[in-house]
């Protein structure tokens, strides 16, 4: 199998790259993602996670192959849904970001609901009318008002932050959630506020 390096992705803690496969006579497209040395451990832990995650038949991509320090996985074609945000795009996305982490939060344990926890919005890609996750590195299981107070303080807060449409798409989010989980969903303002507080932790560092 030989690796075309194509293009290098956004990336805080790794090195993520779109890359072409050769296999055979074959080729695709696939995405790279290498661990950084301090970030080595997450990669089992990733491998791990996706695979119960297909298991459980959440949308994620295909892992194709696996190394000492890199990950292999196929390539989502699609929007990234912080784009869709910075376009004020009001559309079917928003209950399909709903519906994915709603089916999510249903595996659930004694200690809470089965969570993503890094909810960037760059780790969400919407294609052919469905949401495929990225980047599972941190999964655990807690109150489910965390994984949906910080896609809330996404929305409220990427460019351009704060306006209008954001606080009208943010509770149309909210609303199919509830719809979907058939589950209301109280007091997030104050799992706003933490999402808040752990921003605020994260430019410091």
């Amino acid at each position: 199998m030989n690796v075309e390096i194509l293009e290098r992705l956004e990336s805080k803690r790794n090195q993520v790259y779109k890359v072409m496969l050769q296999v055979n006579l074959n080729s695709k497209l696939a995405i790279l993602k290498k661990y950084s040395p301090n970030n080595l451990k997450f990669l089992d832990i990733e491998y791990k996670n996706i695979h119960m995650l297909k298991e459980l038949g959440i949308l994620v991509p295909e892992i194709i192959h696996k190394d000492k320090d890199s990950l292999i996985m196929e390539y989502v074609e699609g929007e990234l849904v912080v784009d869709l945000v910075e376009r004020l795009d009001n559309g079917d996305w928003i209950d399909k970001l709903a519906l994915w982490l709603s089916e999510l939060h249903k595996n659930s344990k004694e200690n809470g609901s089965l969570l993503k926890k890094d909810v960037n919005l760059r780790n969400f890609i919407y294609r052919d009318g469905q949401i495929y996750g990225l980047d599972f590195e941190e999964i655990d299981y807690g109150d489910l008002r965390l994984d949906l107070g910080n896609i809330c303080f996404f929305i409220l807060t990427n460019e351009p932050a704060f306006k209008k449409e954001k606080h009208i798409m943010m509770k149309h989010f909210l609303k199919s959630y509830e719809r979907y989980s058939k589950k209301e969903i109280k007091d997030i303002d104050s799992f706003l506020f933490l999402a808040k507080i752990e921003a605020e932790k994260r430019r410091k560092v």
